[in-house]
């Protein structure tokens, strides 16, 4: 690996890390942001506003990028972050945190979108793979550094400094990206017309969905939010079919690129399930602190990088089927095996390995296929999609999973087991699409 490759690298890790870490480290204080600020509204509401920038931001990605340089956007980002993270720490009311949050929020929504197009600019495959296993890994290994780092400065300094903490490392990662992201196959053209008309509409449909999911009214607005998202996406697929240059170039979903963007958005749910709420049941049943759950947790994120550094191998031996197959079968066994050892801690983490080795060929796996399987016009594009429909997964399964693990079943003896009860139900869904959308291919292109 050259010079450039290595700031590339290291860059994209800085850049992924500091926006993984803003949700644990926050976490540790949100009792001493609650005194400090007075607040009287819900708390929650500084993760809400960051999951909602990330989710704003994801989509305007592509668009941004058919028009400037990768460079540009990425520094866009990070002083967005930067700007963010200083005036979160400067905040003196809870309205000035929560809007500083969201500026927060947007930066990490750009970087978020472009961590998964720069490795396709920069790395071939098989490297790209391992490229994409250590970048893919930070988020979990945030979820340790998270508590440590910020039960560090809480120890020695006020809750302000868990956001200015971030502000040299963003100095670093812009020193980095003005180094070294100059890539000789990048193409930008500025002849597009923004579709303002489809833009807008796949927002609405966006936010409409996130509120069938969060609403705790009535139940009768979550049903007419779901159809709200019905009606505005026929219309935006009929509308978008009519454009040169549609925001959703609707050509590109063929039905491998839909199976791929439903698998994804389902692992990002069962990743919230065993990310969120496995380090709950082990701080209040099994009674650990967080950074020892951190520790049990972390398999997930060694599985997930050692994968990637074989999976060019363990491709070459399957079938495109049989590979999420597999790695399907290896989430359900991991959560066959959690319910049996539910009281072990150490029997948790060793069979959490299972969990990363199938996260991380899922994860990896659709963000190549997206990658090479796109067109070249429209792959910026196709990837912002992707992030967003990560970023959705994600924030719409932190809900979800939330709902599951507190319903009490008379045939569950924890509520970690509603968890994986849900996730196998999704991982079976998956099969049953996976062999009827393959049932006449034997074997597939990699």
């Amino acid at each position: 690996m050259n010079l450039k490759s290595l700031g590339i690298v290291i860059a994209l890790i800085l850049i992924m890390f500091m926006s993984a870490i803003e949700t644990s480290i926050v976490s540790l204080a949100m009792p001493t942001i609650k005194e400090n600020l007075n607040v009287t509204t819900s708390i929650s509401l500084i993760f809400a506003v960051y999951f909602m920038a990330i989710v704003i931001a994801n989509p305007i990605v592509g668009e941004m990028l058919d028009r400037t340089k990768i460079i540009y956007i990425t520094l866009f980002g990070l002083m967005l972050f930067m700007l963010g993270s200083l005036f979160s720490g400067l905040s003196n009311t809870f309205t000035m945190l929560v809007i500083s949050r969201f500026v927060q929020g947007l930066g990490a929504g750009v970087m978020m979108a472009l961590s998964q197009i720069v490795p396709k600019l920069a790395f071939e495959i098989p490297f790209r793979y391992k490229i994409m296993g250590v970048v893919g890994s930070v988020w979990g290994i945030s979820s340790i550094i998270g508590p440590v780092l910020g039960g560090g400065i809480l120890e020695f300094a006020t809750w302000h400094w868990l956001f200015f903490v971030n502000i040299p490392i963003v100095i670093l990662a812009v020193i980095l990206v003005i180094l070294t992201f100059h890539f000789e196959h990048e193409q930008t053209t500025t002849s597009k017309k923004l579709d303002v008309k489809g833009l807008t509409l796949f927002y609405c449909i966006v936010f409409s969905l996130i509120f069938a999911v969060m609403n705790k009214t009535h139940i009768y607005l979550n049903i007419f939010a779901i159809l709200v998202v019905i009606v505005l996406s026929v219309f935006l697929v009929k509308y978008e079919q009519k454009l040169k240059t549609p925001f959703i170039p609707i050509e590109e979903f063929n039905k491998t690129i839909v199976l791929i963007f439903f698998t994804d958005f389902a692992y990002a749910i069962i990743l919230m399930g065993y990310n969120l709420y496995m380090p709950i049941y082990l701080q209040e049943n099994i009674g650990l602190s967080p950074l020892q759950s951190g520790f049990v947790i972390f398999p997930i994120s060694i599985a997930w990088l050692v994968l990637n550094f074989s999976l060019d191998k363990i491709e070459a031996k399957l079938s495109r089927k049989m590979l999420y197959i597999s790695a399907f079968a290896s989430l359900m066994l991991c959560g066959i095996l959690v319910m049996l050892g539910t009281q072990s801690p150490l029997f948790i983490a060793f069979s959490l390995l299972l969990a990363g080795i199938s996260f991380g060929t899922v994860y990896t796996k659709d963000s190549v296929i997206t990658q090479e399987e796109t067109s070249p016009k429209n792959m910026k594009r196709m990837m912002s999609l992707y992030t967003l429909t990560k970023s959705l997964g994600n924030s719409i399964g932190a809900t979800i999973m939330g709902y599951i693990y507190a319903i009490t079943f008379t045939f569950t003896n924890l509520h970690i087991h509603n968890v994986i009860i849900g996730s196998i139900f999704i991982l079976l869904l998956l099969m049953i699409l996976w062999f009827s959308a393959f049932k006449n291919k034997t074997k597939h292109s990699h």
